[in-house]
């Protein structure tokens, strides 16, 4: 046994020496890319799912002097697929949950910035915001006219949160419920998946470009349908992704790290080592 572990790792130095640029390149060709979850833009409002405008305008400020490159969900995709490139230090903003506040404050900082970002949005508080009340920036979401505008600014791109199934109960989530068949929990999923879509292209004139699972809650069923819907897929999983070009099968499972509110931005960024 000690002859093979003797004889495997003489080849690996071997390897090394001989081959030292095919081993560096490997090496550089692993990327890393934080990806920032933010959900609400308030002034009143404090905690864990909350920023003030001051604070994502300090976290854009700061990751800028930190040497970061602001870029968007269709980059990530394309160096996934071999298709493009991205900066040496590339990061994605995405917002959860569609609220209005995130045009109403968000865009103009975003702007302000060079900024790029991802709104995920949830079909059935779009469609109670566009048809009940609306721009209130403490509690309204996006309309579906209003998302259309964020798509036309090219600063914001649209991804899918579910229709109506962001939400604790009767399931979590996506997340097959107790006792429910799987030819009905298919059914549920993609129904629900269906709507969303059809209604962002029918009322928004857009078509989402990713998928965020609610909660970051899922199973290996729920995985399967989403896979076979979206190439972008975001998950709840807080580190930096690291990636290689040409590796599609990464871009089912992006990780994302939640803006704590609680933080200051120099805290929230040396905690998740976004240096």
């Amino acid at each position: 046994m000690k002859k093979v572990t003797s004889t495997a790792l003489f080849l690996a130095v071997i390897l090394c020496l001989v081959f030292p640029a095919t081993v560096a390149a490997a090496e550089e060709e692993v990327t890393p890319l934080p990806i920032l979850m933010y959900h609400s833009v308030s002034t009143t409002q404090r905690g864990v799912y909350f920023v003030t405008p001051q604070q994502l305008e300090a976290d854009l400020t700061e990751l800028t002097r930190r040497g970061y490159s602001f870029v968007t969900i269709q980059a990530v995709k394309a160096y996934l697929k071999n298709e493009g490139d991205l900066p040496p230090k590339p990061v994605l903003i995405t917002f959860d949950d569609g609220h209005f506040n995130n045009l109403y404050y968000g865009l103009e900082i975003l702007k302000k910035h060079g900024a790029k970002a991802v709104v995920n949005v949830i079909g059935c508080f779009t469609e109670y915001s566009s048809t009940h009340e609306k721009d209130q920036p403490e509690y309204s979401h996006l309309t579906w006219e209003e998302i259309a505008y964020l798509a036309r600014t090219g600063i914001f791109e649209v991804g899918s949160h579910t229709y109506k199934m962001h939400a604790y109960k009767p399931r979590f989530g996506i997340k097959r419920m107790r006792g429910e068949s799987l030819e009905d929990y298919r059914r549920a999923l993609n129904d629900d998946l269906d709507r969303i879509d059809q209604a962002l292209l029918q009322k928004s004139g857009v078509y989402p470009v990713c998928f965020a699972y609610p909660f970051g809650a899922y199973d290996d069923e729920s995985e399967r349908i989403v896979k076979s819907r979206y190439d972008a897929i975001f998950t709840c999983y807080e580190v930096v992704n690291r990636l290689k070009r040409g590796d599609s099968a990464k871009l089912s499972k992006l990780y994302r790290i939640n803006r704590d509110g609680t933080l200051t931005t120099q805290s929230f960024l040396n905690k998740h080592k976004i240096r």
